[in-house]
């Protein structure tokens, strides 16, 4: 009586069974290692960081204007700013960045409440995305950037 051995292209199945190589196990050990610890790092030691955009509070104060994705048409754009302690506020510092050259600057300053600016859109800026941020310089000479986070995706349109 002939046995007809199973074979799968160069490997046979012996009486014991497949055949085990141990290095392809230990390769997929690793693998699996690997994998696992790709997905549990970031859930460890994760912190609850805002949402890019998202309005948040730190010490000091939240942006109220502009919104984050908010598109402006016109000649300006109104940057307001709520702080906790506006009776300990020096002045305020308006701050812009474009994303084309990633370079913040300041784009106006108010010494008194409310903590409002209505900036004057320049002419190269318009058609751009851009973020705003601000900075608190308070009466004691302490300094708190970016309170409440910046407003991301801000969209200027020409007229």
């Amino acid at each position: 009586m002939s046995e007809d051995l199973e074979k799968r292209g160069p490997i046979e199945k012996s009486p014991k069974g497949w055949p085990i190589n141990p290095f392809g196990v230990a390769a997929l050990l690793i693998f699996t290692l690997i994998i696992i610890f790709l997905i549990v790092r970031p859930l460890i030691g994760r912190t609850n960081l805002p949402i890019p955009g998202e309005m948040t509070t730190s010490s000091g104060g939240s942006i109220i204007m502009p919104q984050a994705g908010e598109i402006t048409k016109g000649d300006t754009l109104t940057l307001e700013l709520e702080v906790d302690q506006p009776e300990n506020v020096d002045k305020v510092q308006f701050w812009l960045k474009t994303y084309v050259d990633g370079n913040w600057q300041m784009i106006g300053e108010v010494k008194s409440f409310p903590f409002k600016f209505d900036w004057q859109i320049p002419s190269d800026l318009r058609n751009k995305a851009v973020a705003v941020t601000s900075h608190i310089y308070k009466k004691d000479g302490n300094i708190i950037k970016d309170p409440g986070g910046w407003r991301e995706g801000i969209i200027i349109l020409s007229e």
